[in-house]
């Protein structure tokens, strides 16, 4: 057999192609909760890495009270926001123990509002407990965030506490009311059909400012334009709802600004 033979023989032995659709999701097999995470979207706040060029997590370009996930790295602007579809609403109680004794985790994550009868508020404006840890009321949003065309980016969860737990309420209430036509009348979409587009403006009281939250709707996904997206959104809902979703979440420094990410106004520079 020729050299030239020898080598047509074996690229005709080759596959035409591989069809990698058809292998979705192998090599994951034992991937679980407990070995992926899922990011928590904060507001960049003065300390954040995300501003230190010295930190690994640097991102030239961020700036104060811009948008940030960790886990994925991107950043969002301030006043640009991004679109999200809210998959599922909790709302929790979280203990922490004070900054330099916390594991960077909640103590505890309470779901009974009870708890919140064995507290007191201590000088610093913090709901503690006996054992002296504090108590957040919190109101989590695990959302799916979306590009402008309504294609997946990834899934995230977003907490809203203190002074950001009204927009929180305000939240759902826009969810809640939000009314379509249907076949037998009027009714009240699915969350995860809907779209909302989330940017951060300056808050302030007193010497105190944050960024906080903005919250639009912008429309219900169409079923027959979106059905993509509308079935990743569905399975991130049905997900939350089965798993231990709070095991999944990254909660990494969560609570490492106090006082909700405020910072003293004065000689502050802000974008806005």
């Amino acid at each position: 057999m020729t050299k030239e033979k020898a080598v047509t023989t074996k690229k005709e032995n080759l596959p035409a192609q591989m069809d990698l659709e058809s292998m979705a999701g192998k090599g994951n097999e034992f991937v679980t909760a407990r070995d992926t995470k899922l990011p928590i979207i904060k507001i960049i706040y003065q300390n954040s890495p995300v501003l230190d060029d010295k930190d690994t997590r640097f991102v030239e370009g961020a700036g104060l009270y811009d948008i940030w996930s960790e886990t994925s790295g991107n950043v969002w602007k301030a006043r640009e926001g991004f679109l999200v579809s809210p998959c599922l609403y909790i709302n929790t109680f979280n203990e922490w123990a004070d900054m330099g004794e916390s594991t960077g985790r909640p103590v505890k994550i309470h779901t009974d509002p009870a708890i919140m009868s064995q507290t007191t508020r201590g000088p610093d404006g913090k709901d503690r407990l006996p054992n002296g840890n504090y108590v957040e009321d919190t109101g989590n949003h695990f959302v799916m965030i979306l590009d402008k065309d309504y294609n997946v980016v990834e899934q995230a969860l977003i907490t809203m506490k203190s002074t950001q737990k009204k927009k929180s309420k305000m939240w759902n209430s826009m969810i809640q009311s939000r009314r379509m036509q249907g076949k037998n009348g009027l009714f009240n979409p699915p969350s995860f059909s809907q779209v909302y587009k989330l940017t951060v403006t300056r808050e302030s009281s007193k010497d105190y400012t944050w960024g906080g939250w903005v919250i639009e709707f912008v429309e219900v996904l169409n079923p027959s334009k979106n059905l993509k997206t509308l079935q990743s959104t569905q399975a991130f809902y049905e997900s939350a709802m089965k798993s231990d979703i709070f095991g999944k979440v990254n909660f990494d420094d969560e609570n490492q600004s106090q006082g909700n990410n405020q910072t003293k106004s004065v000689n502050e520079s802000v974008p806005f």
